[in-house]
């Protein structure tokens, strides 16, 4: 099986399709809500597929102002920053103290496709992808234009793009360019009119078509707004962290209280971190994970971060992560609220103790510590997601 690399979300399509020898793995999102644009930052991972012989389709709701190549360094920096982490302390302890350019696209009309149902928006390229956005008077249309232009779309993804169809919504389909080298293929940036988070929609339920039989979907989607962002239409809870306890001098029961909310009936998303946050903060989270050997500088470059915050205008920002994983039953388009009373911090920093019978105990505790803070501590464990593969 081939291993997990990089790709923009939405669906994967790829021949032998419908024997899905694999499929999409994990999604990775940013959504950045600016004032004068919302701007889409999408990647996601594969297995068992050779990246160069298939494409990806991203439903949009409106027509993008601007497409270019990301920098995996973004969504490492954000991870870094806003990642769910365990420190566990033993009772003696004393307290820890608290000191890639792209090309221009064609943005005029590129005319009708066969039969006058098919419309061409844009045309374009980035230094990784041929692109196209389009829209259609039907699901079909659309997908028969898609599979004349090389995208190999199986049966039922006609039906499948009706309901985007329906609601007036574009395609934004790319696939590689010749020669592009697959384990450094980058993430896709797509600029769109200015949207409100409550008017915003992630299309991700197209994504259920994509998955390999039997597996779900893990989703890490990052928020960038005004003030907390979460799910309107489904659940969303935090790990309290007066819940979270050591076990053992190197163990607690984060994975536990994790996955009592993956487990809620329909699909859950874990609220991992909601707070103000800044372009430098993040770019000093990257620095951070490079120093303590979590993040390796070669596969990315750091300079993107401060690029794109400073392109969107808008440096400093409330920053939501949310977390899920879902079965392809449970995928569909997610809706966003704000929510102002929400405030959600990463650090969790528990106590163990030898108990003097030969028993243990274990006792929670909170610090309000800075997220850039380094830990001199006998465990720290990072609680991420699998990190996909660029080299």
């Amino acid at each position: 099986m081939l291993p997990a690399v990089a790709w923009p979300c939405g669906a994967m399509v790829f021949p032998q399709h419908e024997e899905r020898p694999g499929g999409m793995s994990d999604q990775e999102l940013l959504v950045a809500f600016a004032a004068d644009q919302t701007v889409l930052v999408a990647s996601a991972g594969y297995e068992g597929i050779d990246p160069a012989t298939f494409a990806f389709l991203l439903p949009i709701a409106a027509e993008p102002t601007e497409v270019r190549d990301a920098d995996p360094a973004l969504f490492i920096a954000l991870d870094e920053e806003s990642a769910p982490r365990v420190s566990i302390f033993l009772e003696e302890d004393e307290p820890p103290s608290l000191g890639c350019g792209a090309k221009s696209g064609d943005f005029s009309n590129g005319g009708r496709g066969d039969g006058g149902e098919v419309m061409v928006q844009q045309r374009g390229t980035t230094d990784s992808y041929e692109w196209v956005v389009l829209g259609g008077e039907t699901g079909t249309a659309v997908a028969t234009w898609l599979s004349d232009e090389g995208y190999v779309l199986p049966a039922d993804y006609a039906a499948a793009l009706d309901p985007y169809v329906s609601d007036g919504w574009f395609f934004f389909a790319a696939k590689v360019l010749p020669g592009t080298t697959a384990g450094t293929l980058a993430p896709i940036e797509l600029h769109l009119p200015p949207s409100a988070p409550e008017a915003f929609r992630v299309p991700f339920g197209i994504a259920a078509h994509s998955l390999a039989p039997g597996q779900p979907l893990g989703i890490t989607t990052y928020l960038w707004s005004d003030g907390a962002v979460l799910p309107d239409d489904q659940a969303s809870a935090s790990i309290a962290h007066e819940e979270v306890v050591a076990l053992s001098d190197s163990e607690s029961n984060y994975d536990e209280l994790q996955q009592a909310i993956l487990d809620i009936e329909g699909g859950a998303w874990i609220i991992d971190f909601a707070r103000l946050s800044s372009a430098d903060e993040i770019r000093s989270a990257y620095a951070q994970g490079e120093e303590e050997g979590r993040v390796d500088p070669s596969k990315s470059d750091v300079g993107f971060v401060d690029d794109f915050f400073t392109r969107i205008g808008m440096r400093q920002g409330f920053l939501t992560r949310l977390r899920t994983e879902l079965p392809a039953e449970s995928l569909h388009d997610l809706s966003l609220r704000r929510d102002a009373s929400t405030a959600v911090d990463n650090e969790y920093l528990v106590t163990f103790s030898e108990e003097e019978e030969g028993g243990s105990c274990s006792l929670g505790r909170r610090r309000g510590l800075p997220a850039g803070l380094v830990l001199a501590l006998p465990v720290l464990v990072w609680l991420r997601p699998r990190r996909r593969h660029h080299a």
